[in-house]
């Protein structure tokens, strides 16, 4: 079963996590805007499928796609209303931000499912 509370103590984690590691990437002066925002994005995601399996333990990869999903609609909504960034209005560029996004933190969902099987012994070879 789905555990709400596990998916919102992921998305907590995810959250804090996207504002520290802005806050050092800030405070080191790096000044490429695209690759600040490639390692928030990708750290932030690869999290997302990290977590996942640990707080939701019966649904990692629903729990992962939702994080996914929630986390791109909210980077959406924010660079729309936030930052003033039309982001909205590109239909593509929509579906290939949620299709990257969620396929980069099922690939991690994935990893971690088969590693904690591993270490529990439970391969089904």
């Amino acid at each position: 079963m789905f555990s709400f509370s596990g998916f919102l103590k992921t998305l907590g984690m995810i959250l804090l996590a996207f504002i520290m590691i802005s806050f050092v990437i800030g405070f080191v002066g790096v000044n490429h805007i695209g690759l600040m925002l490639s390692l928030m994005y990708m750290f932030s995601y690869l999290l997302a499928g990290v977590l996942a399996p640990i707080w939701n333990v019966n649904t990692p990869y629903f729990a992962s796609f939702m994080l996914s999903v929630t986390l791109t609609v909210l980077n959406l909504l924010a660079a729309s209303y936030l930052l003033n960034i039309m982001v909205l209005a590109d239909p593509a560029e929509i579906n290939s931000s949620f299709m990257y996004n969620t396929s980069l933190s099922l690939l991690a969902t994935f990893a971690v499912v088969k590693i904690m099987e591993k270490r529990r012994g439970e391969t089904h070879a």
